[in-house]
C-alpha cells in the first residue's frame, strides 16, 4: 500500500518541540531537526494550509502553514521523538493514490512464485482496491487468500462492500488511530469484528497489542486486558508488530501473548453474541440460508454437547459460518485442497486436515472410524459426533446435511 515516510536523518532519534517550524519537502535530502524529505511528488498539491500531518504513528502532529514549491512549511502542534523511515498520515486528505501499488504488484508477483498463502493489502479505502489485488493475482495464475487492512477512515464507510471482495479483515489500529480520532478506536474495533464475524470472515486484530514488550520483558496490565479483550470481542487471530520486529524481546512477547490466549478462552464461558445477531435477522427475514443452517448447528451443538464437529469442506465455508458462535469443541475440517486447509488457519477453532480421497466419509462405517481415531489421537473424550456437509464440500452435489454419530 502506499505507506508514506520521512527520509533518512543525519542523527537520531531527534526531538521535535512544539512550536517549532518544520519543513516536508519533495527534494531528497538528509533531514535534520528542521526538515526532512518524502518520497511523494504530489505533497505540495496534496495539502493546504490548516491541514494536520501526523508522524511517528500519530505520536508527533504538524500543521501546515503554507506551501512554497516543493516545500510543504509546518508548525509542530504536538511534539516528539522522530528517527528516520519513519511513517506519515494524511487524515481525511485525499492523496490521489490507488491502495494497490506498483510496488505492491512486484511483491505480489514474488508471493505467487513462492506460492505464499495469503497476501494482505494495506490502507484499502473500497472494494476496488481489493479486486485490482485479485485480478492481478489472476494474471499471474495465483489465486491467495487476500486480507484487507483497515487503516483509512473512509474505509470505514464501504466495510461491507470490502467485506464481499476480500476472505478476511485485519484492524491494523496504528494508521487507523491516526485516521480517527484516537477514542473512536474502541468503537470502531468492535463494529470491524463484528461486522467481519457476521459476513463469516476472519478477523485479525493487529498493533501494540504488547507495544510495551519491546523494550520490557512484561506487559502492563492495560495491554494483557487489550488482548483479551480482542479474542473475547470475536477476533480470529491477534497479530504482534514491532515487538517482534523490532523488540528486545520478540520470544517472550510471543509466549506471553500466547498464554493471555489460551487463559481467555479456558476462562471466557459467556455465550458468543452473534447467535443473537442472526436470530434479529431471522426474526426480519433477512437471513440466508447458509446463516440458517449454521445457526441451528450452533443450537444442536449447545443442546447435544459432542465431543466433536466434522465438518468435510472444499472451500471452507460451512467451518467457518459455524466457528463464528465460538463453540466449546474443535471443529475438525477434513478437505482434498490443500490451499482450503492452509486458508482455514486463518479462522478460529477451526482444525484443518488435508485428506486424499473423498471416500473417507462416503460411508457411516468409515465416519465412525475416522471420529474414533481422531479423539483418540488428541485426547478428547465423548461418545457423540457431529459431521456437518455444506453445500459443495466432499461430494459434488448441492447438499447440506448433519448426522449426529453415536461411537458407543
Amino acid at each position: 500500500g502506499p505507506k508514506m515516510r520521512i527520509g533518512k536523518l543525519e542523527e537520531e532519534p531527534l526531538f521535535l518541540e512544539r512550536g517549532q517550524s518544520f519543513i516536508l519537502q519533495t527534494q531528497t535530502i538528509t533531514g535534520n531537526q528542521y526538515r526532512a524529505s518524502m518520497d511523494f511528488e504530489g505533497l505540495p498539491k496534496a495539502v493546504k494550509p490548516g491541514d494536520s500531518i501526523f508522524m511517528n504513528d500519530g505520536y508527533i502532529q504538524l500543521m501546515v502553514e503554507r506551501v512554497e514549491g516543493q516545500k510543504v512549511h509546518c508548525t509542530v502542534k504536538t511534539g516528539g521523538e522522530l528517527r528516520s523511515h519513519k511513517g506519515v498520515n494524511f487524515p481525511d486528505i485525499d492523496l490521489g493514490l490507488s491502495a494497490f501499488t506498483p510496488q505492491d504488484r512486484e511483491m505480489l508477483a514474488f508471493a505467487a512464485e513462492e506460492k505464499i498463502d495469503g497476501v494482505s493489502q494495506s490502507f484499502v479505502q473500497n472494494a476496488a482496491d481489493i479486486i485490482a489485488v485479485r485480478e492481478a493475482a489472476a494474471e499471474l495464475d495465483y489465486d491467495p487468500f487476500i486480507i484487507a487492512k483497515i487503516e483509512r477512515s473512509g474505509a470505514l464507510q464501504h466495510i461491507e462492500e470490502i467485506l464481499d471482495a476480500a476472505d478476511g479483515l485485519m484492524v491494523a489500529r496504528g494508521d487507523l488511530g491516526v485516521e480517527i480520532p484516537i477514542e473512536d478506536i474502541p468503537a470502531a474495533q468492535k463494529q470491524l469484528i463484528r461486522q467481519a464475524n457476521l459476513a463469516a470472515k476472519p478477523v485479525i486484530t493487529a498493533t501494540q497489542m504488547l507495544e510495551s514488550m519491546t523494550r520490557n520483558r512484561r506487559p502492563t496490565r492495560a495491554e494483557v486486558t487489550d488482548v483479551a479483550n480482542a479474542i473475547l470481542d470475536g477476533s480470529d487471530a491477534i497479530m504482534l508488530s514491532g515487538e517482534t520486529a523490532i523488540g528486545d524481546y520478540p520470544a517472550e512477547t510471543v509466549a506471553v501473548m500466547a498464554r493471555i490466549a489460551q487463559r481467555t478462552e479456558e476462562t471466557c464461558t459467556a455465550e458468543f453474541g452473534i447467535s443473537d445477531l442472526l436470530k434479529l435477522q431471522q426474526d426480519r427475514g433477512d437471513i440466508s440460508r447458509e446463516d440458517l443452517v449454521s445457526s441451528n448447528i450452533f443450537l444442536m451443538a449447545k443442546t447435544l454437547n459432542p465431543a466433536l464437529i466434522f465438518i468435510p469442506s472444499l472451500g471452507g465455508a460451512t467451518a467457518r459460518r459455524v466457528t463464528r458462535f465460538r463453540l466449546s469443541q474443535w471443529i475438525v475440517a477434513p478437505s482434498r485442497k490443500k490451499s482450503a486447509c492452509q486458508q482455514l488457519q486463518f479462522s478460529y477453532g477451526v482444525y484443518p486436515v488435508h485428506i486424499a480421497s473423498k471416500k473417507v466419509f462416503a460411508k457411516l462405517s468409515e465416519r465412525r472410524k475416522v471420529a474414533r481415531k481422531w479423539l483418540k489421537e488428541n485426547g478428547e473424550i465423548g461418545d457423540l459426533v457431529l459431521l456437518i456437509e455444506g453445500a459443495g464440500t466432499l461430494k459434488a452435489e448441492d447438499t447440506r446435511r448433519i448426522d449426529i454419530i453415536d461411537l458407543k
